[in-house]
């Protein structure tokens, strides 16, 4: 026995076509695959003090000319990560986990390359791979830029 189609299911709309791969879901991995060669680099930084000096910096140069606008709320802790890696390179804080300092540099790493997912050259766009990295960063690392500025400001 055939069951008759009723009025509203009728009108049902076919089911959407599948889409194809977003854009932004291709810059992700992108992105997560220039992060994952940062990480590489930067453990190779985090145990020669006077190659992480050197980073720290170039990446003091680069920033004197970026906008901070991207970076929003992130820009002060930025500002924390690189005293913090400083302070590592010269010896004079070392009360940081390595796994936390690595992802540290790798985003100091990711910034200063100009090659990056996203060209720093180009307009509105070019630093906001940077600032996604460095929030990034920011969010593993914030217990340990919290306690670092505990120690600038009380000095233990």
């Amino acid at each position: 026995m055939r069951k008759k189609k009723t009025k509203a299911a009728s009108r049902r709309k076919p089911a959407p076509a599948k889409r194809k791969r977003a854009p932004v879901s291709d810059l992700k991995k992108r992105l997560d695959a220039e992060f994952a060669t940062a990480v590489v680099s930067a453990k190779t930084y985090v145990g020669n003090p006077a190659r992480l000096r050197a980073l720290f910096d170039e990446v003091v140069k680069d920033t004197a000319s970026m906008p901070r606008e991207p970076f929003g709320e992130t820009w002060p802790y930025f500002q924390t990560m690189l005293r913090l890696i400083r302070a590592y390179s010269e010896g004079r804080y070392r009360d940081v986990p390595e796994n936390t300092l690595i992802v540290m540099v790798a985003a100091v790493v990711y910034l200063v390359n100009p090659l990056d997912v996203i060209p720093d050259a180009l307009p509105a766009l070019g630093y906001l791979d940077d600032a996604t990295v460095v929030a990034l960063a920011v969010r593993r690392s914030r217990e340990t830029l919290d306690a670092f500025m505990t120690w600038e400001i009380t000095g233990f």
